[in-house]
């Protein structure tokens, strides 16, 4: 029977899971919160009690604690040996380590370390690697009211319209129409008028 500890460690896991495929950008410090629960904390001590075994689990979900360090640029240089001696790479792992914790720091990254690691990307992907930040759930959230409350595009205050009106959020909200699961992971960000409403539209 696994212990009490090793319950809650898993739950602490699986929600950060959620969190890194949410595109949430993960923060090491005690402010950091995620669906209300203190992740950062969970997080915070995970890094603190030296714990090898939590440690490797969480590094495997995509996070790297070196990359919360203050020299990002030091680290970027680790991240760039890492990949360049990386015989296998598993693309989606550096992507999502790119995502949370390189991009948010390119301001502080000189343009030689950049074009450095779009080299060694390029020779092991075999694409360019882009360095805008990707949307997020909450950006398309906040595009789709956007859209419910624009009465110019949206005369008739619908949640869900034509693709031609809707331009590149039709697809993501149909899916959401489609799948009550999907629908009721991202509920939490809406009203509960906006949430009758929805419901009143087959969502």
């Amino acid at each position: 029977m696994e212990s009490i500890n090793k319950i809650k460690q898993n739950k602490w896991l699986n929600l950060l899971e959620e969190a890194i495929n949410e595109k949430v950008e993960i923060q090491v410090n005690h402010r950091f919160k995620y669906k209300n629960k203190c992740l950062g904390t969970f997080l915070v001590s995970a890094k603190s009690k030296q714990n090898p075994e939590l440690i490797k689990k969480i590094e495997l979900l995509g996070v790297n604690f070196k990359m919360h360090s203050k020299q990002p640029e030091h680290y970027l240089e680790k991240f760039i040996l890492q990949l360049s001696t990386d015989k296998k790479p598993n693309k989606q792992h550096y992507i999502t380590r790119f995502n949370q914790y390189v991009l948010p720091k390119k301001e502080l990254l000189k343009d030689q370390t950049i074009k450095k690691l779009n080299k060694v990307w390029k020779r092991k992907f075999g694409d360019i690697r882009k360095w805008e930040k990707p949307e997020t759930i909450i950006d398309k959230i906040e595009n789709w009211k956007e859209f419910r409350y624009n009465s110019e595009i949206n005369p008739t205050g619908k949640w869900f319209d034509y693709r031609v009106n809707m331009g590149k959020l039709y697809g993501w909200v149909y899916l959401r129409k489609r799948d009550k699961q999907k629908m009721g992971l991202i509920l939490e960000h809406f009203t509960k008028e906006e949430i009758a409403e929805l419901q009143k539209e087959g969502f």
